[in-house]
């Protein structure tokens, strides 16, 4: 039992270990969010009464922590971040996914895209000049010579020619969610909703519980390097604790083996 109990613990120590790790490795990541792991008591089947004593410990999830990091502004004027709560939407040939990394480009074909060239999603000028916020759609540039492109707080693009014109280019668009500690990781600083999460909330930058856009800035990630390396070293002890209790409990039961031969 002591056997198992130890590896049970070593199992959650590499858990966690691999956590930080990874936190740790993307504490430069634009818009990466930091994981925490949460562990869990086990017990013997039948045994869970005030007497009872644990068997063991078990990696229960692997938690994402959505708090907010900080704002670095940048020379790239189609750069992005929203200082508050919401996602940037994206489209994956129609599937819809979300970023709060607003390292955003044009492509070839004048669609805003990231750089996995995901399509940045925006609410479209209807004809009465006003945004159809029902039904967003690929944000691209007006054809034309470009001689800038500017972003509002609330999200709103505009596009500058050398003629001297300038266009409403569409609304960004900003989505929350009842639960986003439980998106989907895809990878990638990108995420899905699932059934924990709820389903997107959509809106607009400066509205309800919705953040404002920061343009010519990103989000760094908001991994705590200090909280990082203490876990790192918390973890780390553990599994050199549970190894020691391995090692004795091999001894002992060695030790019992050699006796009963001994009869």
């Amino acid at each position: 039992m002591p056997f198992r109990i130890a590896l049970s613990s070593l199992n959650a120590a590499s858990a966690g270990l691999r956590t930080t790790a990874n936190n740790i490795a993307n504490a430069g990541t634009t818009g990466f969010r930091q994981s925490r792991a949460e562990f869990t008591e086990l017990y013997a089947a039948g045994a869970q009464n005030a007497g009872a004593s644990g068997s063991g410990v078990r990696t229960s999830r692997i938690a994402q922590q959505h708090t907010q990091g900080n704002i670095q502004f940048t020379d790239n004027a189609l750069d992005a971040a929203i200082g508050g709560e919401g996602f940037f939407v994206l489209s994956d040939s129609g599937s819809r996914l979300y970023t709060r990394a607003g390292e955003f480009s044009v492509d070839a074909d004048g669609y805003v895209v990231t750089t996995q060239g995901h399509r940045l999603q925006a609410y479209p000028v209807g004809s009465n000049g006003q945004f159809n916020t029902s039904a967003p759609t690929d944000l691209r540039l007006a054809t034309g010579r470009v001689t800038s492109v500017s972003v509002d707080q609330s999200g709103v693009m505009v596009a500058r020619y050398s003629n001297g014109q300038s266009t409403q280019l569409g609304k960004i668009a900003i989505a929350n969610f009842n639960t986003p500690q439980e998106l989907q990781q895809i990878g990638d600083t990108v995420w899905a909703e699932s059934s924990a999460s709820g389903a997107a909330v959509l809106g607009e930058a400066g509205t309800a519980s919705f953040g404002l856009i920061r343009t010519g800035a990103l989000e760094t990630s908001n991994v705590d390097l200090t909280e990082q390396l203490l876990n790192m070293i918390e973890f780390s002890r553990q599994l050199e604790l549970q190894a020691k209790v391995i090692r004795t409990a091999s001894e002992n039961a060695q030790t019992v083996t050699d006796m009963l031969g001994e009869r």
